[in-house]
């Protein structure tokens, strides 16, 4: 039997140690779901670029009424993006860049939230196969 003056120890224990566990169990949960929203977004300019370097004929409709933009947020399955460039070197044979911003939105328990964990950067860089129409999609 345990002496009286060691009694509610282990309770005094797992209440200091809660908090840590909890922080532990919700990062790791949270940067799971960062990765696989980063997959996607990067999945999703890999797509954009694939679209473009094919080339495009009419950057508002590339199929199904949607512009080249609303193509790669489905594509992605993402929130709004922000910061969309497209950077070509408009020769065949040269290089495409497609680039967005996409939100990424980061909560974890007793930390602080910081803007960078905010958002996070897609870009998908391939060879110009044939040459798309020459304005280009514009921003998103």
């Amino acid at each position: 039997m345990a002496q009286r003056d060691e009694e509610g120890a282990a309770a005094v224990e797992f209440a200091l140690l809660l908090p840590l566990l909890v922080l532990l169990l919700f990062g790791i949960i949270e940067f799971g779901l960062a990765f696989n929203t980063r997959i996607q977004a990067t999945n999703a300019a890999r797509e954009g670029a694939r679209m473009a370097v094919v080339g495009i004929d009419n950057w508002a409709d590339v199929g199904g009424g949607t512009s080249f933009w609303q193509a790669v947020q489905q594509d992605g399955g993402l929130g709004d993006l922000d910061n969309c460039v497209f950077s070509t070197d408009d020769v065949v044979g040269g290089t495409l860049t497609v680039t967005f911003d996409y939100p990424l939105n980061l909560a974890i328990p007793f930390m602080p939230n910081p803007p960078s964990w905010q958002t996070g950067t897609a870009r998908a860089t391939m060879r110009i196969e044939q040459l798309s129409a020459p304005v280009g999609p514009g921003g998103c």
